[in-house]
């Protein structure tokens, strides 16, 4: 099988490589799971009113970087529903972020959904992420319970 050919490999780098100390996080194997016309959605509240911020990769990584400048920060998934149809994925990967893996205080959860999509022939090549975009729990939502399970 080859690098990346599970949906468990992607999903487990994911995480991986976005977690660590300040500077800690695996750029250079982060983007081999990315597709490299993947798009990156972060999403916010800004003044009362929900906004998108979409990037590529690179921009991605460069806005990342100056946002957990001098952090440690760790993302952790605690659940994860996943819905397969022919070379396409959609994963509901809900987490939490925490200062180290095992803080007892949580900074906060949310959801990735990720898109992927396998470049074999009935799913035998490997899985890419087409794109990916998450929100965070606030104030009047919060993650449903059936979310939180494995």
């Amino acid at each position: 099988m080859t690098k990346y050919g599970t949906i468990n490999e992607v999903m487990e780098t994911l995480y991986e490589c976005i977690s660590g100390p300040p500077g800690g996080q695996d750029w250079e194997r982060d983007r081999e799971i990315y597709h490299p016309r993947a798009l990156i959605t972060r999403t916010r509240i800004v003044d009362g009113a929900p906004v998108a911020f979409t990037f590529s990769y690179d921009e991605f990584v460069e806005a990342t970087i100056a946002i957990l400048e001098g952090r440690s920060f760790y993302e952790i998934e605690i659940g994860r529903k996943t819905d397969i149809f022919g070379q396409i994925a959609h994963v509901f990967s809900t987490y939490e972020a925490r200062e180290t893996p095992d803080h007892p205080e949580i900074q906060f959860r949310g959801v990735n959904m990720v898109h992927l999509w396998n470049d074999g022939i009935d799913c035998s090549g490997r899985w890419w992420i087409m794109s990916i975009i998450w929100d965070n729990e606030r104030e009047g939502l919060s993650l449903p319970s059936e979310w939180l399970a494995r």
